[in-house]
């Protein structure tokens, strides 16, 4: 698995922006493939166990292999994964590590732990 880090922006609505130091998972069509096979079987677990369920077994079991199917299509596609975000907060210049996860796309929504604020990571402004 290939790292990258990237500078981006933290703004805030009202404050100058921060920025923040994002580390990057560049995966390789080995390791999308094995991401979406581990969230394909635990759709196909989770139906077999409610398959002897009665009643339970005519909407959870097909809804658990379609909710299987669809997450690892959307795993078959993420190239890229945030792995995490460090910076400062542009309300209260709190430094933190930031709670962000999933594919990665800009603009992302973060929160600040300190002040509870909603911030946006964003590409830097020139």
């Amino acid at each position: 698995m290939e790292r990258r880090t990237q500078n981006l922006a933290v703004k805030g609505f009202g404050a100058p922006p921060t920025t923040a130091m994002v580390v990057l998972d560049i995966l390789n069509p080995a390791e999308r493939a094995r991401r979406a096979g581990a969230i394909l079987g635990a759709g196909v677990i989770a139906a077999l166990i409610a398959l002897p369920i009665p009643l339970v077994h005519f909407v959870f079991v097909p809804g658990a292999l379609i909710a299987g199917i669809v997450m690892a299509s959307m795993r078959l596609r993420q190239e890229e994964v945030f792995r995490s975000a460090q910076g400062s907060c542009p309300y209260c210049g709190a430094e933190q590590q930031f709670t962000i996860m999933g594919r990665f796309t800009l603009p992302k929504q973060l929160h600040c732990v300190s002040c509870q604020r909603q911030l946006t990571l964003d590409q830097p402004t020139i």
